[in-house]
């Protein structure tokens, strides 16, 4: 009998028909990162190694009249000063000019940046640089920004938009005519950071000028190495990208920053090595996280709940930089008719040029916040109706088979399997409307694609295998492991290929000149991309392997199965070879092959294209539920999250202790989201620029998690698996807003949901009462 998953928590899985796919399995990399043996980039130290430091602006907005930079060149142990003119234009974005030469936009904003022989040096060097600065009235907030008349940030354009989308399907104004009941509310969320364990980090080597070396933390080797090679005038296969490991990423190093950048310059000036790492103070200048968020969701319905139309506006505040925030708008817009079956969707949406920090979207893709705001409409609307709003959701929940209004196809879907099962395993109708007051109890839905078509013309991932004559295996991917537990995601799908155990694969990643090409761990595409990438490159294997088996058992190869280290006939099961057997016979043979595997994948959708955004940009969508129970202390306003309990669609769970292990962390994610994080803004200053100040859960604060995990074995995924990446997220926030809601009365609107907001939410409750 399979062992249950955290028997405490009653997580639920299938039983395998496999050998190692759907078993519990450790990291691989567990005991290098519990001992500390794992390396960061941190960690590099090259020979004659300098260190870098940068001058930020220490207003948000204004005119440079004068860099002082003398007393900084003079500073024993200073190698290298530089500022915009000796970039040579480079423009690392859209609007971002590589250490400002004209106007500073946000408080830090690059000016000029310092190597030194060690880091106190840099340091000192950067605080002897003088910038003489003509302030101008700098722009906080959208509304202001936004304003007629009001002169625009870029004079290069009429307005503060950086960009604008409107997005329609369906026809939206009759299908609100013949809706029943209409609500329109509006929802704010605040800016928050990502809150990564590992700083930013860069190591450049430019020391010798055909060669550019770098040391980061990424989410894509590919999109960074293109980037640079691009700005740098060389050739990609010049460019080399060494990622160790990543210190977490959650939406927030999915491309180049400034940084890198700088320190290439640096190496170039000094010819040696530069390293530049953020303090903790920097880390809330430059870490690109979730912006303000401005929603008006407007939704049609029958009397009986079933959705007619959704309306939804978004303003968002990107800061004074644009970089691919646009993605988010778009993955808004298609949200809105993925989840529920609805007869029109539109979405209008404008990312608005700020003098706050630039920013971009934190662990969700930018669409936990979409997700509250409906999701919480959602509630509201059936408490008009007198729904409950576990009904509400099932009448409208998409299945299997449906096609969307975007012509999205779901080949598999568990949403209401999802739904139901929380439902029984919470208690919810046990509990809902009928707890104690100040008691709550919520759910949220959500729903993801796995990778798919945007970032690049496909959407490729590569991998190379290679088996020593003992029959160990190297696999060898460009895909990232941020902490996920891709990397042994990877192995589980080879070993079960190859009928081997994980523990006989290494996994080589991290090193572009070595690595074949992934477009990396973006858009939740690595079990489901490079997943079936591993699975082509092993039946390359197997086709060399299998004719050297085949030939000594006297079988034809198509009657062979590799498992339990062994390659069998079919047929006949007393037939067999070990397979590191038949990789030391298929080497010393007189053909003396060298085992080596090849394969890749892209997937063969079209993606969207044209004005009307049609199309299937992925094959394989996931889907959740999640229910909350909270407490509210209504003397403090404090929310205690007592229970989560979390059901995911992953079609085929590869591991399920890494599965219940994603499901914690955004669960963990989400729930700081919603109750605690926060970046406090105020004249364009981040107030509370540390993790000793910007609250995240503590352990204590975390609730029991009951984990269920729902297969659909998706007929596209390697063994039937879809992403588990960041589908969960989108459920966390709503459940937990709406079970708050319940919980006091009164319907909530904006996130973070403080003590704070909650008295006043109290408040607002009696007054209208």
């Amino acid at each position: 009998m399979q062992r249950r998953s955290r028997q405490e928590r009653g997580a639920q899985v299938m039983v395998s028909k496999y050998s190692v796919v759907g078993q519990r399995h450790p990291r691989l990399d567990g005991r290098q990162k519990a001992t500390g043996r794992s390396e960061f980039s941190d960690d590099v130290y090259l020979p004659g190694m300098l260190h870098g430091k940068i001058v930020r602006s220490s207003i948000p907005r204004g005119r440079i009249v004068n860099i002082d930079t003398s007393r900084a060149e003079q500073l024993p142990g200073v190698k290298a000063v530089i500022t915009h003119k000796d970039t040579g234009g480079l423009m690392p974005g859209p609007d971002t000019v590589l250490l400002c030469d004209e106007m500073v936009n946000y408080f830090g904003d690059e000016v000029a940046a310092v190597a030194a022989v060690d880091e106190d040096t840099a340091a000192e060097a950067a605080e002897l640089i003088k910038v003489e600065y003509e302030p101008m009235t700098p722009l906080f907030s959208m509304k202001e920004a936004m304003a007629e008349g009001v002169p625009p940030i870029h004079n290069y354009i009429e307005d503060n938009c950086a960009d604008d989308i409107s997005m329609a399907f369906g026809d939206v104004d009759k299908a609100f005519s013949e809706s029943e009941h209409i609500r329109t509310d509006e929802y704010v969320i605040h800016p928050s950071h990502s809150s990564f364990a590992e700083h930013h980090v860069v190591v450049a080597d430019y020391s010798l000028p055909e060669k550019l070396t770098v040391w980061t933390p990424v989410q894509s080797s590919a999109i960074i190495q293109m980037s640079l090679a691009q700005n740098f005038g060389l050739s990609s296969s010049n460019v080399r990208i060494m990622n160790l490991n990543t210190g977490g990423a959650f939406c927030g190093r999915g491309s180049e920053r400034p940084h890198h950048y700088i320190a290439a310059i640096l190496s170039r000036k000094t010819a040696k090595p530069v390293k530049i790492i953020c303090t903790a103070d920097e880390e809330f200048i430059i870490y690109r996280g979730g912006g303000k968020y401005n929603f008006t969701f407007k939704t049609g319905v029958m009397k009986d709940g079933r959705l007619k139309a959704i309306e939804a506006d978004l303003l968002h505040d990107c800061g004074p930089y644009v970089e691919t925030q646009f993605i988010m708008l778009r993955f808004t817009g298609f949200q809105l008719q993925m989840l529920y079956k609805v007869e029109a969707s539109k979405f209008t949406g404008k990312l608005v040029y700020t003098n706050n920090p630039p920013y971009f979207f934190h662990h969700g893709a930018g669409l936990v916040a979409m997700r509250f705001a409906f999701g919480a409409q959602l509630d509201a609307i059936a408490k008009d109706l007198g729904i409950d709003p576990v009904e509400i959701r099932l009448k409208n929940a998409v299945d299997k088979g449906y096609t969307t209004l975007s012509e999205m196809h779901f080949a598999s879907c568990g949403l209401k399997e999802c739904i139901q099962k929380t439902v029984k395993k919470s208690g919810w109708k046990k509990k809902h409307g009928k707890l104690p007051p100040y008691r709550g109890i919520g759910i949220g839905c959500g729903v993801l694609r796995a990778g798919g078509k945007g970032m690049f013309d496909h959407d490729t991932s590569a991998v190379f295998i290679k088996i020593d004559e003992d029959g160990k295996v190297s696999l060898v991917t460009g895909l990232p492991d941020m902490g996920q537990g891709s990397h042994t995601a990877m192995a589980i799908i080879a070993a079960e290929s190859l009928g081997i155990t994980p523990e006989d694969i290494k996994v080589i990643a991290g090193d572009t000149d070595i690595t074949p090409f992934d477009a990396g761990a973006i858009s939740q595409r690595g079990t489901f991309t490079t997943g079936n990438a591993v699975k082509n490159a092993c039946s390359d294997v197997k086709k060399q392997l299998g004719k050297t088996a085949a030939t000594e058992m006297g079988v034809k190869p198509s009657e062979l199965v590799f498992k339990d280290g062994k390659i069998f006939s079919k047929g006949k099961p007393e037939k067999a070879i070990l397979f590191e057997d038949a990789v030391y016979n298929t080497l010393h043979s007189s053909e003396g092959r060298f085992v080596m595997g090849r394969g890749f994948y892209n997937p063969p959708t079209e993606g969207v294209s044209g004005g009307d955004y049609k199309g299937n940009p992925a094959l394989a969508y996931s889907f959740g539920a999640q229910i909350a129970e909270v407490e509210v202390d209504p003397e403090t306003g404090i929310v205690k999250l007592l229970n989560m309990t979390v059901a995911h669609d992953v079609g085929r769970a590869i591991n399920p202790m890494a599965v219940e292990g994603q499901l914690d962390g955004q669960v963990f994610s989400g729930m700081g989201q919603t109750l605690f994080e926060e970046c406090i803004m105020e004249n364009g200053r981040v107030l509370n620029p540390s993790l000793l100040d910007y609250k995240l859960p503590r352990p204590f604060e975390v609730p029991g998690i009951e984990h269920i995990i729902v297969e659909t074995n998706d007929p596209y995924g390697p063994f039937g698996a879809k992403e588990v990446g960041q589908g969960p997220i989108q459920c966390t926030s709503q459940a937990i807003a709406n079970a708050v809601s319940n919980a006091i009365g009164h319907h909530i609107k904006e996130l973070p949901i403080t003590p704070e907001r909650v008295l006043e939410a109290i408040r607002q409750k009696n007054k209208n009462q």
